[in-house]
């Protein structure tokens, strides 16, 4: 649907570099957006942003028809009345430069105009919400919601209200930042700053610092690398950034106009930009062309550091800035320690977070960087506010205790429903172990509480919904010929997705938004077998099995399953074992749409991605209604879902029937190698033929051994089904059975190294005729 002002729910004021990046980033998640700005020039420049931006990911990250739809979902205007017009507006976010008075005019203007229902953000980075906040007639709806360069590339945000702000309100700016693709961060106070760029913005004026004192950029940036294990250093950061940025916001935390101001009442002068900087920020104001004014120069960027010894002077020098601030901004209570270092390796792709640094570091060395740091601050009569939390834990001399979850739980309305969130952005939602054993702990919890009715499984908004097991321990225990471990775990890996995220009396809703790939579509396929569960998928959602490409085969049930849902839906047995043997035996052809999961069996309902949160609340309040029980599928329809059509296309109808044509023949395996190879015909013809062509190719193509091992276990699997065998018997003979022989197999490790080192696998064995 092209965008109008009556169905814009989100608005963006200010259509610079983050303005046009948020509106994108919006579009992309299925949001209709406005863009407003004060003149034609401004939105023509900020729409040919976006449009580079979208032709640079066309075919890379988004199919042609994708893109057109992302364009059409955003409209602009110069008029504040137009704007705020339509009535289906709910959030307005001003990404304007960072001055107040601009600010201020801007949300005086917004509270004018737009409904009394619509919240008001600030996309602010150093100012105080509280004095925005103060010109509107609407206290309880401004917050403060904090993005990072650039919104739509960088999952990380945080949100707080102003001070007067509602529940509700601070609701709904956690709500848009996670429909956003974001990973929400709230920050406790509305203390300008938040917290990301307290310390980001410590760090890059400590950088400008050791430039005026001497110091060599090169050696500089080396040391800010090495300190944080990032990329580029930080100096490099402002010039990517936009170089003003930085200096906003050190003047704004060292303004002394207001002494009782929250943040200079800690940090006093301690943000004062360095002379260098406001001269430097003085050219490029000037400069005709305003990018050749920048701190690292070319020369810089070809000339190594020479002095390691001082490249770990600096960057110990950059810890302790580090550590400083972010002691502080715990130490005031703004956030908690593991709500920290997760947004530090979100927002600025640190390794890890200041805290775990200091606990590897140990404590003594800590007061040494810290105490070495603060008699520079002395020598330039810098305040440098080492806080009561970092003062105790240094003369304690232990490590800081906390622990960092991939699984957490938040219960919703009044402990009716538990929403169990697995969260592992970083390594695209994978599991482990350590994963497993938390998704155990609070299914296991909550199942057990008689208050729970529901439970709603998410993940991380990102565009993985999970993306399977956890490679390179498969790798290290296959290279120690440590096989039982693997059966080990994949036998408790099993028992909770079957025993306590599903397979239990209390209703469940999954919400399965993204790519799923191998482990990540047996736990979606696990919820939509099991009855007492719903599956949401949206319209990003697509499954993929690799696993015969990579030398094994789907562990977790998943050729148990997959077949069995085919069969649920369809009724043919032959049909669901030819479906089940393409996906699986195909290796990593993934589904053509969501469209075609529902035909397969896999999911109940398709939602657009961004109204999947509301279906996952629809469906948990019907359940509610019905004392608890999951309602017949033939009634969700009554529930007014925001549902996508269900039908497969006309391709997808021709993909099947290849599919059921190619893996139901007699003697599958040795007629698809021959048929691949051109020993034996292919009857089809036209684009029939090649896609038939294709799809033994890749058959051949994958590990022969795993290949055989998934088509005897689908067959053996699917007969025991139909003779009535219970699925966990099933399971275990093949884990007695298979799994260990699959993985001794040298296929395995062949397959496995190549998906992490980027490669396709070359299988040296092929399928004996």
């Amino acid at each position: 649907m092209n965008a109008s002002w009556d169905n814009i729910e989100l608005l963006i004021v200010g259509a610079g570099t983050m303005g046009s990046s948020l509106a994108q980033n919006y579009a992309q998640n299925g949001f209709s957006v406005g863009l407003l700005d004060v003149s034609d020039e401004i939105l023509t420049r900020g729409f040919l942003v976006i449009e580079q931006e979208l032709n640079a990911a066309k075919g890379r990250i988004f199919p042609p028809e994708e893109i057109r739809a992302i364009r059409s979902r955003i409209i602009g205007t110069t008029s504040y009345d137009e704007a705020c017009s339509g009535r289906n507006l709910k959030l307005v976010i001003e990404a304007a430069t960072e001055r107040i008075d601009i600010k201020k005019e801007i949300i005086r203007c917004l509270d004018q105009l737009a409904a009394p229902h619509v919240v008001l953000a600030s996309n602010s980075s150093s100012l105080d919400v509280n004095i925005l906040a103060s010109v509107t007639r609407r206290l309880d709806k401004v917050v403060w919601m904090h993005y990072f360069y650039l919104p739509h590339k960088n999952r990380a945000a945080e949100y707080a209200g102003a001070d007067p702000a509602s529940d509700e309100s601070i609701e709904i700016a956690r709500t848009y930042l996670k429909l956003g693709g974001k990973i929400p961060t709230r920050i406790r106070g509305s203390r300008k700053g938040g917290v990301a760029d307290i310390m980001f913005v410590a760090l890059l004026l400590e950088a400008t610092r050791m430039v005026e004192e001497g110091f060599d950029i090169p050696t500089i940036e080396a040391a800010g690398k090495q300190a944080y294990s990032i990329p580029i250093g930080f100096l490099e950061l402002m010039d990517v950034t936009g170089l003003p940025v930085g200096l906003f916001s050190m003047r704004s935390f060292s303004d002394s106009s207001d002494p009782n101001d929250a943040l200079y009442t800690v940090y006093g002068n301690f943000f004062a930009p360095r002379q260098n900087y406001i001269d430097l920020i003085a050219r490029h104001d000037n400069a005709p062309d305003k990018s050749s004014v920048r701190w690292l120069s070319n020369e810089h960027r070809s000339h190594p550091f020479e002095h390691p010894e001082l490249v770990q002077q600096l960057a110990d020098r950059f810890l302790a800035i580090g550590f400083l601030t972010a002691t502080e901004c715990v130490d005031a209570g703004l956030i908690t320690i593991e709500d920290l270092e997760v947004l530090t390796q979100n927002a600025f792709l640190w390794r890890n977070g200041p805290f775990t640094v200091m606990n590897e570091m140990g404590m003594k060395r800590v007061r040494g960087v810290v105490n070495s740091r603060a008699e520079i601050a002395g020598t330039f009569k810098q305040d440098f506010p080492i806080c009561a939390l970092l003062k105790e834990r240094i003369k304690k001399a232990s490590p800081w205790n906390f622990h960092l979850s991939a699984v957490y739980t938040e219960k919703e309305r009044s402990g009716a429903v538990r929403r169990i969130t697995l969260s592992n952005p970083r390594a695209a939602n994978a599991m482990d172990n350590t994963v497993f054993e938390e998704l155990k702990r609070e299914f296991g919890e909550a199942n057990e509480d008689k208050e729970c009715k529901v439970i709603i499984f998410d993940t991380a908004p990102i565009k993985t919904f999970i993306a399977g097991a956890h490679v390179p321990t498969f790798i290290e225990r296959i290279k120690a010929r440590d096989f039982s471990s693997i059966v080990r775990d994949t036998r408790e890996w099993q028992d909770v997705i079957f025993h306590y995220m599903t397979g239990t009396s209390k209703a469940k809703v999954a919400i399965v938004d993204g790519q799923a790939f191998g482990g990540g579509v047996e736990v979606a396929c696990a919820f939509a077998l099991d009855p007492n569960s719903a599956v949401i998928i949206t319209n990003r959602t697509s499954f993929s099995l690799p696993e015969t490409r990579l030398g094994i085969y789907p562990g977790l049930r998943g050729t148990l399953t997959l077949p069995q849902l085919v069969y649920r839906k369809s009724g043919d047995a032959e049909s669901s074992l030819a479906a089940a043997r393409y996906f699986i035996l195909a290796g990593g052809i993934p589904t053509s749409s969501p469209q075609m999961i529902y035909h397969l069996g896999c999911a109940d309902v398709i939602v657009p991605q961004h109204r999947r949160d509301d279906a996952a609340d629809r469906l948990a309040q019907a359940i509610l209604d019905n004392n608890g029980i999951l309602i017949p599928r033939d009634r969700f329809d009554a529930l007014q879902l925001p549902t996508l059509h269900t039908d497969v296309s006309l391709d997808e109808r021709r993909e099947l029937q290849i599919a059921h044509e190619l893996f139901a023949q007699a003697d599958l395996l040795p007629t698809l190698y021959a048929q691949a190879r051109g020993h034996l015909p292919i009857y089809y013809t036209g684009q029939m033929k090649t896609v038939a062509e294709r799809i033994a190719r890749r058959v051949v193509n994958n590990s022969p051994n795993a290949v055989w091992l998934a088509n005897d276990l689908i067959s053996r699997g699917f007969d025991g089904f139909l003779k009535g065998v219970d699925n966990d018997v099933l399971a275990e003979f093949e884990l007695e059975h298979y799994l260990a022989q699959a993985f001794e197999h040298p296929d395995a490790l062949i397959g496995l190294e190549a998906m992490v080192h980027g490669r396709f696998p070359v299988f040296r064995r092929r399928y004996p005729l």
